[in-house]
């Protein structure tokens, strides 16, 4: 199966490569830059957060865990139009608490929004695999 949208498949591809850059230099700016001004992020275990400055909070606590580090696994599919796409992903997490490292793994979907000429993800949910 071919495709739709290869040069938007590599742009959005090319945010996530930043995205997970700004989280190993604890750039919060970078990784908020991502987001949609309207973005919705729904975490495990706790109430969604809607609108950028909502996002940027739960973002900002999770830059001050020690040494996490998050990767993500995405699968890009862009809507026909070209304008929408939707990334079913897998991610790993890493970090330390008072007993040591730690690691989780689990699943998302992100919502990307083409606009004005720039992908913004505009709705993000995760959870666990247990």
């Amino acid at each position: 199966m071919t495709q739709r949208h290869p040069q938007a498949v590599q742009q959005i591809l090319a945010l996530y490569a930043n995205w997970m850059r700004a989280i190993r230099e604890r750039d919060l700016e970078a990784i908020v830059a991502n987001f949609a001004d309207h973005m919705t992020y729904m975490p495990p275990g706790r109430d969604k957060a809607s609108g950028k400055p909502a996002v940027r909070e739960v973002w900002a606590g999770y830059l001050q865990r020690k040494n996490f580090v998050a990767y993500y696994e995405p699968t890009i599919h862009v809507s026909e139009k070209g304008d929408m796409a939707y990334d079913i992903g897998s991610y790993r997490i890493t970090m330390e608490n008072e007993q040591g490292p730690v690691e989780f793994t689990g699943k998302y979907v992100v919502i990307w929004e083409l606009i004005d000429g720039q992908w913004k993800a505009v709705l993000d949910i995760d959870n666990s695999n247990g």
